[in-house]
């Protein structure tokens, strides 16, 4: 995602494939923000590129004002078996700005072994 400034508003999740990655890593900051300000982050799973889309993992985190980061992880086990790809989904329903940006770090890559030289 992009840094964005939500108000009442979410992002659209950008989706991302593990193919090879067994670990995918969020990470949330967040910049100046009125008061009563927080935010709702949702991981989210999808099938392909554009298929069908659902939670990952069943609870949100949620960033009050006085919160200036957070982390959401998810293992490749936590995936149903369908999905391919990750995403997250951040929400501010305050009606306040909140500005926001999320980086995922996709980490444990798993390679097939090479094979050895005859």
């Amino acid at each position: 995602m992009i840094a964005a400034t939500l108000n009442n508003s979410a992002n659209t999740p950008l989706y991302f494939p593990m193919t090879n990655y067994d670990l995918a890593w969020f990470l949330v900051q967040t910049a100046a923000r009125a008061g009563a300000a927080s935010l709702t982050c949702q991981m989210r799973q999808r099938v392909g590129a554009a298929g069908a889309v659902a939670n990952l993992k069943a609870a949100a985190t949620v960033i009050t004002a006085n919160a200036v980061d957070a982390t959401l992880f998810a293992r490749g086990e936590d995936f149903t078996a369908t999905y391919t790809h990750v995403g997250i989904l951040i929400t501010e329903t305050a009606t306040q700005n909140f500005a926001v940006s999320s980086v995922l770090l996709r980490l444990r890559a798993r390679y097939k072994q090479a094979t050895l030289l005859a």
